[in-house]
C-alpha cells in the first residue's frame, strides 16, 4: 500500500461534520478501493473549542490560525466552510501549495472559477466541486464525463430544497408562504437569514456552474434572469393547480437560435411531469442532450451526509489518480472558453400565466383581451372566480406561445387601464422538449 494521502480541511460545519464522520466510518473501505490510507492532518476552523465539542476530530490536528494550517504538509485541500473572499483566498493558498482542492462552494465558484481554475492548472493540481450542485446528486460528472457526447440542448433544475420545502407546503397544504417559511426555519431547511435562498440567488449561483460545464461557455450570475419566491400569492398557486400545473423554482439554461436563455424563478409546469413530483427538500435536474434524450437525476439537494457524499467521493476520484489528469487534458472547465452568447429575454418565447385584479364593472373582459390582442397575443383559457369583495375580482388568463416581450407590452397597457387594481402578476408556463 502506497503513502498515506495526507488531507486538509477548511471548515468543520454541517458538511465538514459529516466529511469527518465519513473519513473516520469509512476508512477500511476507502483504503480497500484506492490502495492507500486517508489521513486527516489539519482541520482549520474559526473556533477551536466549539470544534472539539464535537468530537469528530483530535484536538491536535484543529486549529485557527491559516498559517499553521498551511504550513503543514498536505496532497489534498477540502474546503467546506463556504463564503467567497476568505474561501477564495484559501483555496488559492492550497493550489499555490501544489494541493488538489475539493470544494462545496458553488458562490465561490460562480463568482472566481474561471480564475481559480486557471491557477491550479497552472501549478497541475486539480479542483474537484460535484458537492457545489445539488448536494448528493452527481450531476456535475453527468455533465462532465458521463453526457460527453452529447450536445447539451437545455437544463431544468430544481436546486434549491429551501424553496422546494416551501412551494411543497403551499401547494398540498394551503400554507402562506410566511407559515411555509416559518415552519422551514423550524425544520433546519432555512437559514435564519433565508435571502440567498428565496431570493433565488443560490440556485442561480449553481446554474451559472452547471451551465459553463454543459455548454462550454464562460456564464457570470449577473446574467441569469432572477425572481424569487418571496413574492408569490397563495392565490395565484391555487389558480395555476386548478389549471392543471404545479409551481416550482427552476433554474433553467436552454440553447435557442438566438444564444443561450438563463432564468432561474417560479414557473408553472404540468402536474404529470417528473419535476412536479419533486417534492420537500428534495433536489432534481432534467437534462436534455442531442443523443440521450431526456435524463433525469433525483436526489438529496442538501443536508449533511449526502453533500459530504459527494466531497469524499471527489476525493477518492483524485486519489485514484484519473480524476487529476482528466483535469488537465480536458477542456470541459470554463477556462478557455468564450463568454456566453445571451438570448434576448424579449424573443423568448414560451405560454404564460397571468393573473389581473380588476374592477367588477361591465366591458373589462373586452379591455383585456383587447390589449391582448393589440400585442398579438391569443389566449389558450380564462378562469374567474367570485370573491368576497364584491367590487374587485381576479381574472386569469393563460396564454398561447408568444413572445415575452409582446406580453410585457400587454401587460403594460392593461396596467394603465382605469379598471386595473393593483399589479397585474406574470408567470411562464414551462413547456419541456420532447424526448
Amino acid at each position: 500500500m502506497s503513502n498515506p494521502i495526507r488531507i486538509g480541511m477548511i471548515g468543520l460545519g454541517t458538511v465538514g461534520s459529516g466529511v469527518a464522520k465519513l473519513l473516520k466510518a469509512n476508512a477500511q473501505q476507502y483504503a480497500l478501493r484506492t490502495g492507500t490510507t486517508l489521513e486527516l492532518v489539519g482541520v482549520l476552523v474559526r473556533d477551536t473549542e466549539k470544534a472539539m465539542m464535537t468530537g469528530l476530530v483530535d484536538q491536535a490536528i484543529l486549529t485557527n490560525d491559516p498559517d499553521a494550517f498551511f504550513a503543514q504538509e498536505m496532497d489534498v485541500v477540502l474546503e467546506v466552510a463556504g463564503g467567497v473572499e476568505v474561501a477564495g483566498n484559501f483555496v488559492r493558498r492550497a493550489i499555490e501549495k501544489k494541493c488538489h482542492v475539493v470544494t462545496a462552494n458553488k458562490a465561490l465558484l460562480a463568482a472566481q472559477g474561471p480564475e481559480l481554475y486557471t491557477l491550479a492548472k497552472q501549478n497541475q493540481v486539480s479542483i474537484a466541486f460535484e458537492a457545489s450542485c445539488g448536494g448528493g446528486i452527481p450531476i456535475i460528472t453527468a455533465l462532465s464525463f458521463g453526457l460527453m457526447s452529447n450536445r447539451i440542448d437545455a437544463l431544468y433544475g430544481i436546486l434549491n430544497g429551501t424553496c422546494n420545502y416551501i412551494l411543497t407546503e403551499m401547494v398540498q397544504k394551503g400554507k402562506t408562504y410566511a407559515d411555509a417559511l416559518a415552519e422551514a426555519k423550524e425544520l433546519g431547511y432555512a437559514e435564519a437569514d433565508e435571502t440567498l435562498d428565496v431570493s433565488g440567488a443560490d440556485a442561480a449561483q449553481k446554474l451559472v456552474v452547471l451551465s459553463s460545464l454543459a455548454f462550454d461557455v464562460k456564464v457570470t450570475e449577473d446574467q441569469i434572469a432572477l425572481k424569487g419566491i418571496d413574492t408569490l400569492d397563495l392565490s395565484d398557486v391555487n389558480f395555476g393547480s386548478e389549471m392543471g400545473y404545479e409551481i416550482k423554482l427552476l433554474a433553467m439554461a436552454q440553447q435557442t437560435d438566438a444564444g443561450l436563455s438563463l432564468r432561474t424563478m417560479p414557473c408553472f409546469i404540468n402536474k404529470e411531469t417528473q419535476l412536479a413530483q419533486v417534492d420537500s427538500s428534495f433536489n432534481a435536474l432534467s437534462v436534455y442532450g442531442s443523443a440521450t434524450g431526456h435524463t433525469f437525476y433525483y436526489g438529496r439537494g442538501a443536508g449533511e451526509l449526502p453533500t459530504a457524499s459527494a466531497v469524499v467521493s471527489d476525493l477518492l476520484n483524485i486519489v485514484s489518480g484519473w480524476y487529476p489528469k482528466a483535469f488537465e487534458q480536458m477542456n470541459i472547465w470554463p477556462v478557455t472558453h468564450p463568454d456566453v452568447q445571451l438570448a434576448d429575454p424579449a424573443e423568448l418565447i414560451g405560454r404564460f400565466y397571468l393573473r389581473v385584479d380588476v374592477q367588477d364593472v361591465p366591458g373589462v373582459m373586452a379591455k383585456l383581451t383587447s390589449a391582448l390582442g393589440n400585442a398579438g397575443i391569443s389566449i389558450n383559457a380564462v378562469m374567474q372566480h367570485e370573491t368576497e369583495d364584491e367590487q374587485t375580482a381576479p381574472v386569469v388568463i393563460l396564454t398561447h406561445e408568444a413572445k415575452q416581450g409582446d406580453v410585457q407590452t400587454a401587460l403594460a397597457e392593461i396596467a394603465a387601464l382605469p379598471d386595473t387594481v393593483g399589479t397585474p402578476v406574470i408567470l411562464p408556463v414551462v413547456d419541456f422538449p420532447a424526448g
